[in-house]
């Protein structure tokens, strides 16, 4: 078997366990935590993790029934719907020891902050199930861009503890614009990319009813890139290795609109290009 389809096979089972995001979250909760000078414990990396994937495999759970029968064949959905009863018995023991595991390693307040968190997500995809058109009027897009920035941010915030003033003002907005934004712009790659797909299987996405984005999005990615430059630059009067990697991962994402790459790895590299930013300042570090 040559190397380059045992990689992809291998990112491809990556992706259908629902590791890549989980994955994505831990490598920005530890740029949140250097920007925020909170020293993590490995209890909270373990516990952004096991809730990240328990949101993000529920969710494909979620989207998996009636794939089988379905004429649209999106690579992670048909690998869900699959193993569908694995990995429902796999989620619902991975919440049990991740409620055991917040009640035991987390005080009351912060517990009652992380059950309203995910309560704000489960209801907003509980309406989506009981009136779809909750997704067209709050794409889920935009959702996960928000539950991605607190949710990184959650444990740093807790062990920094900053008073709250105009500095950490700065910091949250120095880190959730670039954060947010990226995890929306990867949110828009893979919607365009699976465009057609989501369209035959009457899903809304910002892709679906925004057509021109599938025809632009490299333009769009690489201008956010420079956006976020731009904006890293205006904040803090200097050009930097975090702006630069931000800027980075924004255009890579871009380029991987190219006829060169599998369609159904895409998505996939798409996520691992999120990691860039850790990448990069962990090695200039």
């Amino acid at each position: 078997m040559k190397i380059g389809s045992l990689l992809s096979r291998l990112l491809l089972f990556a992706n259908g366990l629902s590791l890549d995001a989980p994955l994505v979250a831990v490598a920005w909760q530890e740029i949140a935590a250097h920007q925020l000078n909170g020293p993590l414990q490995n209890y909270e990396r373990l516990l952004l993790f096991m809730a990240t994937w328990l949101v993000y495999a529920g969710d494909r759970l979620l989207d998996s029934r009636g794939v089988l029968t379905s004429v649209v064949e999106i690579p992670r959905h048909q690998f869900v719907a699959r193993n569908f009863w694995p990995l429902l018995c796999l989620w619902i023991v991975l919440l049990m020891t991740t409620a055991v595991m917040t009640w035991l390693c987390l005080n009351p307040s912060a517990i009652l902050i992380a059950v309203f968190i995910l309560g704000l997500l489960g209801g907003y995809f509980a309406l989506c199930l009981w009136l779809p058109i909750a997704r067209w009027v709050i794409p889920r897009e935009v959702i996960v861009s928000l539950f991605f920035i607190v949710a990184v941010l959650f444990f740093p915030l807790l062990e920094a503890s900053p008073p709250i003033n105009q500095e950490l003002a700065f910091t949250l907005i120095r880190f959730s614009i670039p954060s947010g934004g990226l995890i929306l712009l990867n949110c828009l790659g893979i919607a365009s990319w699976e465009a057609e797909m989501d369209r035959l299987a009457g899903e809304s996405t910002l892709a679906t009813r925004f057509p021109f984005v599938v025809k632009f999005f490299p333009g769009i990615a690489i201008a956010t890139g420079i956006v976020f430059l731009l904006i890293d630059r205006l904040l803090v009067h200097e050009w930097n290795i975090f702006g630069g990697s931000v800027c980075t991962a924004a255009i890579m994402i871009g380029l991987l609109d190219s006829a060169w790459i599998p369609q159904d790895l895409k998505p996939i590299l798409a996520d691992a290009m999120l990691i860039v930013p850790f990448a990069i300042q962990a090695m200039a570090l």
